[in-house]
């Protein structure tokens, strides 16, 4: 299991699981709108990595041109114990 800080409060990502971040995160409680239902084609589950590796951006991120920083919750796993800021809450 890794840690995930998001907003201040700790969630667990499964990284054996077939979820995604988002998805384990709503799971878990977690507040974040996806308006594309996490399918990589909107940002309204961006977050903000403020520490922490994470997977390499994934084609949609990668098309979208995203500020330097931030990523998509419905593309992207944490690597590690990590940090971040949801972008629209």
């Amino acid at each position: 299991m890794v840690k995930i800080t998001v907003n201040g409060k700790v969630y667990e990502f499964d990284s054996a699981s077939d979820k995604s971040l988002m998805e384990q995160l709503v799971d878990q409680g977690a507040n974040i709108m996806a308006a594309c239902g996490g399918a990589g084609i909107c940002t309204t589950c961006a977050i903000h990595v403020k520490q922490g590796k994470f997977s390499p951006k994934s084609q949609a991120e990668e098309d979208m041109c995203l500020p330097e920083g931030q990523r998509l919750t419905c593309q992207c796993r944490p690597l590690e114990d990590s940090d971040a800021e949801l972008v629209y809450s």
